[in-house]
């Protein structure tokens, strides 16, 4: 994502959309909105830069067209609401958005049915609204989601509160990621490398065993696929130089994951700093599993067949670029396509080990998996 620090010249911005609209339905004449959609047409991928958007096949909405003209009616809305609420300082959810159109007069005339609806205004207005050639992401015009994911490590920061804090002083899990982390002001970074981990579940194991005081890290806890806030502060990290590393589940959906996490997506190919591509992948793999030396081959029976979703999602893995272009993520779909097993970080607990003992392969299994990407711990 941009710099935050926008707000007046997007206010700028957004005055001057309205205004140009309402000179031309003032004139007689039907107004026109150019923007570039999400297609692949207006995306490029490589594996040094993941998906970065091109202006190459622009869309046009018509105000002659009736649905056009809904179209540019619902925009002209949702930038006065933008606008009200940038110039109180205030923010809004996308449910809060969808609710503004609930509004009596609003819903006569918009007829909106339900929040995708509100959604796509949202995405509309993130490539509509540009400065100095970029897009302009939707938290700049005060657009926000609920924080998701945390992050646990001897990190010091000011939060949006203005209050400075320690990441591992604000809860079991850490600090809740800010949902604009480019506002937050990083005072001091003490760790090594950072650990993204796809299950809340794990990441709090992590913590409870004291292994980021221990390897000197941070660990955060995705749930799940990463909100744009926890890609944004992923990237911020990695801006500082702290190596990233993800462990995820072994799966076709935790590949999906970690490639968004490297290289951005389709959807979101014109929001930019977003991706991280010097993220590594650290886990779980398959030959952890079925490898002779495989640091988890001594568990392989608590690998689990993969169902009907599974298989059709690495079978669309394959036409995925950030997936099927890259040589270690297209590897490791093949062979769980082949084997039609997949493996959950859980099954560390299919080693049936106390708990000292326990910490000891989680601190074994991190800091070789590291050290295979020229990250050295301890």
């Amino acid at each position: 994502m941009a710099d935050f620090g926008l707000n007046r010249e997007v206010l700028d911005l957004i005055d001057n959309i309205l205004e140009t609209l309402a000179e031309t339905v003032e004139d007689g004449a039907f107004p026109q909105i150019g923007y570039y959609g999400s297609s692949k047409k207006n995306v490029k991928y490589s594996p040094e830069m993941g998906y970065k958007h091109i202006d190459s096949v622009p869309s046009i909405i018509d105000g002659r067209k009736v649905e056009s003209a809904k179209t540019i009616a619902g925009l002209v809305y949702g930038m006065t609401r933008f606008k009200e609420h940038l110039e109180q300082g205030m923010s809004m959810s996308l449910r809060d958005f969808y609710y503004m159109h609930k509004v009596k007069h609003v819903q006569d005339i918009l007829k909106i049915s339900n929040q995708n609806e509100t959604n796509r205004l949202i995405n509309l207005c993130e490539r509509i609204l540009r400065i100095r050639g970029k897009f302009v992401p939707r938290e700049e015009f005060g657009v926000v989601s609920s924080p998701k994911g945390t992050f646990y490590g001897d990190v010091t920061l000011q939060d949006l509160s203005g209050k400075v804090i320690n990441c591992t002083s604000t809860g079991e899990y850490g600090w809740f990621i800010s949902s604009r982390p480019f506002e937050v002001k990083i005072h001091n970074i003490n760790i090594d490398a950072a650990i993204f981990v796809e299950k809340e579940a794990m990441a709090r194991n992590l913590i409870e065993l004291g292994i980021p005081e221990e390897l000197k890290v941070g660990v955060g806890a995705l749930f799940g696929q990463p909100g744009r806030n926890m890609r944004a502060w992923i990237r911020r990290l990695a801006d500082e130089e702290i190596p990233i590393l993800v462990l995820v589940d072994m799966s076709p959906w935790s590949l999906r994951i970690f490639s968004t996490i490297k290289s951005n997506s389709i959807e979101l190919a014109n929001i930019s700093g977003i991706s991280t591509p010097e993220a590594k992948l650290i886990g779980l793999a398959t030959q952890d599993f079925w490898g002779r030396k495989g640091l988890l081959k001594d568990i392989n029976h608590s690998l689990e067949a993969m169902s009907k979703s599974d298989i059709k999602c690495a079978q669309q893995n394959k036409n995925i670029p950030a997936i099927g272009q890259d040589p270690i993520l297209s590897h490791e779909n093949q062979v769980m396509l082949k084997n039609r097993k997949k493996g959950e970080l859980e099954a560390f607990k299919a080693f049936g080990l106390p708990l000292a003992k326990l910490r000891q392969k989680y601190i074994e299994y991190i800091i070789i998996k590291a050290r295979e990407n020229d990250v050295s711990l301890k």
